[in-house]
């Protein structure tokens, strides 16, 4: 049986050995004159021959992972002509698997990174001709080409492009707090440091949710794999990774005092009993639940899941009120977040099983039309009647917990290349909806940028997971009354002499190359 697909001018020449074309054309605008999303089966299509069959491993943030062939999967396989096989990981577990499955041979047509590629183990299998270079081939693609120049450059290793980036704001790093407990302690949401600390006290100790008992902490702590999550030295000043001066002289975060501080805040917090003891669990679906089942006042999120962690709180707690906010002023008087990519890795293309620079060609042919209209409105949005409701011409979404877990998770953010948001319909959107997205344009004001973010070390490459680790255990030790701020110096000068002096050299040099 014949599928159907929508094909633009440049993806003809690209799939003419399998498409016989017809002319083709949709506004997505329906009869009405009403702004509903594009209808992904439309009839205005063109004929293909067999489906492109493709494999993927994705990481998941859902709390269930849908089953393969349902309705939005078989929607993406029919305007996309392809037939998907999708294996869904939990993203704390799949961040724990990729180096093994790279190591194994053993990998789907498309796989993530683990946040961004700059993972000694990932480094050293593009550098070993693991995976495709794509960038030779991002001009066939208008759609796949249409990111900021920083996005790519942020992601390239020695300035080859080893997959397409997966779009996100350059940061999108927020706290969630439970508005409805602090109007019940007289107190505002904190605006710096020190409201923020009186705030954890209260919350903890104040009973915020009136009940008599002690069952409130003030924050909760979640660190993913090779991460330590209560990390607030950038904050009160320190570098984002690293700092470079006008000389070219780079500094590690961990080497400043302004690291320090961050860590005795942190310290402070774990002593007085405001965060969770396990502060290093990589768990995040339980820390999330702390904050849904009414255990914790405060959680760092990102913009992405805060509609979604309000919809699951409200359905514990119909009275609830969620609020946000982005960053607090620090001890200088300035706000200050880190500064990501503006991606969530890279979506990358194993040679062991994409053998063929055509295969290589289709497989981003299909990202490609995932960005077309149609196809970002069926992300966006989901299926009507399902997912959303047309609200005075506009989209509205119905439940917006069921649309995240049935389109967002398994689909939209593990697939999305190319900012959507302003593409996709326009619709019907929640205070805090609008408010998000708000935060996600101010971010980029305070955002504080890495600049060793694309300088690819080989050094850090061959020990930077060891390195990264010791200076991790370091943080937990420190903030756990382990050792002093005499045993943590001692920790920072290890790390040097083991080789992190030889990697800010490497980084040196490949920067003043740059200049």
């Amino acid at each position: 049986m014949k599928r159907k697909i929508f094909i633009k001018p440049f993806l003809m020449l690209l799939l003419m050995f399998t498409v016989l074309v017809f002319a083709a054309c949709s506004n997505g605008e329906d009869a009405n004159g009403t702004d509903e999303p594009s209808d992904p089966s439309d009839d205005n299509a063109v004929e293909s021959d067999e489906p492109l069959e493709i494999s993927m491993g994705l990481n998941f943030d859902g709390t269930e992972a849908p089953e393969s062939g349902n309705e939005v999967e078989r929607l993406i396989e029919e305007y996309t002509n392809t037939q998907l096989d999708i294996t869904h990981m939990v993203s704390a577990n799949f961040c724990e698997r990729l180096p093994v499955l790279i190591a194994s041979g053993d990998l789907p047509d498309v796989i993530p990174s683990c946040g961004a590629p700059n993972q000694p183990y990932l480094l050293s299998a593009m550098q070993d001709g693991v995976f495709w270079e794509i960038g030779q081939y991002l001009d066939q693609f208008p759609n796949l080409a249409s990111m900021t120049d920083i996005v790519y450059s942020n992601v390239e290793v020695n300035g080859e492009l080893y997959g397409i980036p997966r779009y996100r704001p350059l940061s999108r790093f927020v706290t969630v707090y439970r508005k409805d407990w602090l109007d019940n302690l007289g107190i505002d949401e904190p605006t710096n440091f020190e409201e923020f600390y009186a705030a954890l006290e209260a919350v903890t100790n104040d009973d915020p949710n009136n009940s008599g008992s002690d069952d409130t902490r003030g924050y909760t702590s979640v660190a993913l794999p090779g991460d330590f999550g209560l990390d607030f030295g950038l904050a009160f000043g320190a570098p984002n990774n690293w700092d470079v001066d006008e000389e070219g002289n780079f500094t590690a975060d961990h080497e400043t005092e302004e690291y320090l501080e961050g860590l005795k805040f942190s310290r402070q917090m774990y002593e007085d009993g405001y965060v969770n003891s396990d502060i290093v669990a990589p768990d995040r679906s339980t820390r999330e639940a702390d904050f849904e089942n009414g255990v914790t006042g405060f959680f760092a999120a990102a913009t992405n899941n805060v509609v979604s962690l309000e919809s699951r709180l409200l359905n514990n707690f119909p009275d609830a009120e969620l609020g946000v906010y982005s960053a607090l002023e620090g001890v200088d008087g300035e706000r200050r977040l880190e500064g990501a990519m503006g991606s969530n890795g890279i979506l990358m293309f194993p040679k062991s099983s994409v053998e063929t620079e055509e295969h290589l060609l289709q497989l981003l042919g299909f990202f490609e039309t995932l960005n077309d209209q149609e196809m970002v409105d069926l992300l966006g949005w989901g299926i009507e009647g399902t997912h959303y409701e047309m609200v005075d011409g506009q989209p509205q979404y119905i439940d917006y917990d069921v649309y995240m877990n049935d389109v967002g998770f398994p689909y939209r953010f593990p697939l999305v290349t190319a900012p959507i948001d302003d593409v996709m319909t326009q619709g019907q959107l929640s205070e805090l909806e609008e408010r998000v997205r708000e935060i996600e344009v101010e971010n980029d004001e305070f955002a504080v940028m890495d600049p060793a973010i694309n300088l690819i070390s080989d050094t850090r490459n061959e020990l930077g997971a060891d390195l990264d680790q010791l200076i991790n255990d370091a943080k937990y030790r420190f903030v756990t009354g382990a050792i002093d701020e005499d045993g943590w110096w001692a920790e920072v000068d290890t790390w040097r002499s083991r080789g992190g002096d030889t990697i800010r050299t490497e980084l040196e040099e490949l920067y003043a190359e740059r200049q």
